[in-house]
């Protein structure tokens, strides 16, 4: 079995992995370790395309062949109904050597417990842990690590890491609920979909007025913005500016959130946490966040970006009263395939058409930027490509099978894209 504890020295930059692609595309692009679940009702993403039994084990074998570890999210709080699907899923994980599970209710990681004896169990940050006798008391039931609740400060962290007798890990970056950690029932009234079972709709989302009863129709915004208001629609997490507090905190684990999101963001996220954490390594003392690393993370959809509770309670500034949208500002153009003979085979995963200008994004290097031109499918020229439409070009670069590259938008090109679509 490949179990082992041990006290990590580097914490580990943890990335989601929605499918087989974002899992590759993770260790592509410099994560340690991928979190991820299998199709059902079991985890927190049920929205996500997640892994079938077949799937699971063909990435813990390439995970682990390239170094990397796999946490399996068991994390949702189940019925007794539902009780009766993991005993299959907890051994096909023990079977396959998965790294660890993540759990939140205190039945499965009794019954995990029971039949994988071996298996190291972290806990969920839907666990909520705040203070360091909760921490003491899950680890006398067997938790190996756990995945502290976003509500917590800098000092509340490194005063609980004192005290911990086994490992810690944060989220760093990504959506952050309006409910304590994900316990949230708007959800479930208002669309039926129980967030603690991984369905959540997003209600806290959307744009909200006061209705008065005896005045249908008259609607009376809480914070004016156009009518409406966004007062549960949360900033995004990102704690790149105040990464060099958060290493200093030496903990085993930074998360980074995001099953349901897409390659691009997966490849962005890592890369850019990699880079930050690698340099702090390298020069704690001398360590500054870098500008072009936050505007890396500005590229990727977001909600604008805020510290969390990291620096202290957020208040009003955690809160986008003027979301209409994502932030979104580059999408996928293409990936790579292979490469030969001065040739590269993409795959095009949006509209592409002849002289749109874009980036290529390097697992090893600096952004390069090229021009779409004498694009080749099946020995034709073409100047437009399709979604899913492989095609071969001349570059003036050598890139990686399974590297991106991306596209900025501009109102240009949008009506470009939608041009191409209907053609």
């Amino acid at each position: 079995m490949r179990y082992i504890s041990h006290v990590m020295k580097t914490p580990e930059i943890l990335s989601p992995a929605g499918n087989m692609e974002h899992l590759e595309t993770a260790i592509l692009y410099g994560a340690d370790a991928v979190y991820l679940g299998v199709r059902g009702e079991t985890n927190l993403r049920a929205g996500a395309r997640n892994f079938s039994f077949e799937e699971l084990a063909r990435g813990i074998a390439y995970a682990h062949a390239c170094g990397v570890s796999v946490y399996l999210t068991l994390n949702t709080y189940p019925h007794d109904a539902q009780l009766e699907g993991l005993p299959p899923i907890i051994r096909h994980a023990r079977d396959t050597d998965v790294d660890a599970v993540i759990v939140s209710d205190i039945g499965v990681l009794s019954l995990v417990r029971e039949l994988a004896p071996n298996m190291p169990i972290h806990l969920s940050t839907q666990a909520n842990t705040v203070n360091s006798r909760a921490v003491q008391a899950w680890a006398d039931l067997g938790v190996s690590r756990i995945i502290l609740a976003r509500e917590l400060s800098c000092e509340e962290i490194r005063n609980m890491k004192s005290r911990a007798p086994l490992e810690l890990e944060i989220f760093v970056h990504g959506s952050v609920c309006i409910s304590i950690s994900g316990r949230c029932l708007i959800s479930s009234y208002l669309c039926s979909r129980d967030a603690n079972q991984g369905r959540c709709t997003q209600p806290c989302r959307w744009d909200y007025a006061l209705v008065e009863r005896t005045r249908q129709g008259r609607y009376m915004p809480v914070e004016e913005e156009d009518g409406y208001t966004f007062l549960y629609n949360s900033k995004d997490l990102c704690l790149l500016p105040v990464m060099g507090k958060v290493m200093a905190l030496g903990l085993s684990g930074l998360k980074i959130e995001g099953r349901n999101r897409t390659s691009l963001y997966i490849a962005t996220t890592v890369q850019t946490y990699r880079k930050a954490r690698d340099a702090y390594l390298k020069d704690p003392e001398g360590f500054f966040v870098r500008p072009e690393w936050m505007d890396e993370l500005g590229k990727v959809s977001n909600r604008e970006y805020f510290t969390g509770f990291f620096l202290g309670s957020p208040d009003e500034q955690g809160i986008n009263y003027d979301f209409t949208g994502y932030v979104h500002t580059h999408h996928l153009a293409a990936k790579v395939l292979k490469t030969g003979e001065g040739k590269t085979v993409f795959e095009a995963r949006n509209p592409i058409i002849e002289g749109m200008e874009a980036q290529w994004l390097s697992s090893t290097g600096p952004v390069r930027d090229f021009v779409f031109h004498d694009m080749i499918v099946e020995g034709s020229r073409k100047t437009r490509i399709r979604p899913n439409e492989v095609f071969e070009m001349k570059t003036g670069f050598v890139p990686l099978p399974g590297e991106l590259i991306r596209k900025p938008l501009s109102e240009g090109d949008k009506v470009a894209v939608r041009e191409a679509c209907t053609s």
